[in-house]
């Protein structure tokens, strides 16, 4: 008997490097600060399920690029595929190569898409979501973009269009320095999704929660 699922755990998994202070990636920001300050400070493996769910993300991230640069699809041009992200803070750098980012050509000018796969269809962006795109659109210069959800089960799609936003832009920054500053001063922040009715269902998901409610408001 071959154990598939042993096969498939084994060529998913991956070192599990300790993250460097000073050095941070775009999708860190939009969450709760103090759930990323104990990534850093506190590091937990990923598990094999929340490996797999990432990996099935990746390939319909794929599919999406196919499907644009396909010859089936003449009125639109794909232009990069994982593209690279660095911006350099007066100490610290924000950097990485994002997966599940599109940079496309309509019409003449230039959209970055940002592809996130989901179990059902939202009716609203998701504000972290749509804090990451804001942050590449101020890194790339590229001030028009969409937030693309595909439904993991049937393909269909949803997505929102977005324009940049200074003003959110300089507050992710923001969020970037204070998180800095925190993990340099070995100070933890405050539980921003346990102090926020809108956020708090994070908490069941975070795999810090008992770090977090031993260490209390």
């Amino acid at each position: 008997m071959i154990d598939f699922d042993e096969i498939i755990d084994k060529y998913l998994i991956h070192e599990n490097k300790p993250k460097e202070i000073g050095r941070y990636y775009p999708s860190e920001i939009g969450g709760c600060i103090r759930k990323t300050w104990f990534s850093y400070k506190n590091p937990k493996e990923v598990g094999a399920d929340l490996l797999r769910i990432f990996e099935a993300g990746n390939l319909l991230h794929e599919f999406i690029s196919d499907a644009i640069k396909s010859e089936k699809n003449p009125d639109i041009e794909l232009v990069k595929n994982e593209m690279p992200i660095r911006i350099e803070e007066k100490d610290f750098i924000i950097s990485g190569r994002i997966d599940n980012l599109i940079m496309l050509k309509l019409n003449g000018e230039q959209y970055l898409v940002e592809v996130k796969s989901t179990k059902m269809l939202p009716r609203y962006a998701n504000e972290s979501h749509e804090m990451q795109l804001q942050l590449y659109m101020h890194a790339t210069n590229i001030h028009k973009g969409f937030l693309l959800y595909i439904q993991k089960d049937n393909l269909k799609t949803t997505s929102f269009e977005s324009k940049y936003d200074e003003n959110m832009a300089q507050n992710i920054l923001r969020r970037f320095r204070e998180l800095h500053l925190s993990l340099k001063n070995d100070k933890m922040p405050k539980p921003e999704a346990k102090l926020s009715d809108d956020k708090r269902w994070m908490c069941s998901y975070c795999a810090y929660k008992e770090n977090c409610d031993k260490a209390g408001n």
